[in-house]
């Protein structure tokens, strides 16, 4: 159950992420000044927003797995040091690719439904652009980089949880 609830959190708040962004696109017109200014501002945001939801379902991914994944949700033994290091790197590596596919997924769905909403004269005044999915993609792999050459991402709260489940069961005793 306990794991279920850590899970239910981990994914929740990737999604609510998700639909912060998706609320963000339907928004008419957002203005920050003049045109280069507005420009900059919005290139900037949708980076932030699109490297925060990376990180939010890099998390959600290796959370899942390290909960289900026997093999990962123990810290590595010393007898199979080599053998753990060498999974755990492909892990990390699929979990990347897979969150990189799904990240530039949800850019491109999010841009399309902007394309529907203007064609459906439902937004007016926004004119969904390929410049927006580029700038979504380039905050996705600059992020993907960072997490993959950083690998503490995840790692913080699973120790966290670790610890907490040792001070559960220490206080039982």
């Amino acid at each position: 159950m306990k794991k279920l609830a850590f899970l239910i959190y981990a994914w929740g708040s990737t999604f609510l992420m998700a639909a912060f962004i998706y609320w963000l696109a339907t928004i008419p017109y957002l203005s920050a000044g003049d045109r280069v200014t507005d420009e900059l501002v919005k290139i900037l945001f949708r980076m932030t927003l699109y490297a925060i939801f990376f990180i939010l379902f890099y998390r959600s991914l290796i959370i899942t797995l390290k909960s289900s994944v026997e093999r990962l949700a123990k810290w590595r033994s010393k007898n199979e040091k080599m053998d753990d290091e060498e999974f755990v790197l492909i892990i990390e590596t699929l979990s990347i690719i897979i969150t990189i596919l799904a990240s530039t997924l949800f850019s491109v769905f999010e841009q399309y439904s902007q394309y529907l909403a203007v064609l459906n004269n439902s937004i007016a005044n926004r004119s969904p652009e390929l410049k927006d999915v580029l700038v979504s993609v380039i905050a996705i792999l600059l992020t993907a980089i960072v997490v993959y050459s950083i690998p503490a991402i995840g790692e913080l709260e699973i120790g966290i949880k670790h610890r907490i489940q040792a001070g559960r069961k220490k206080n039982k005793i």
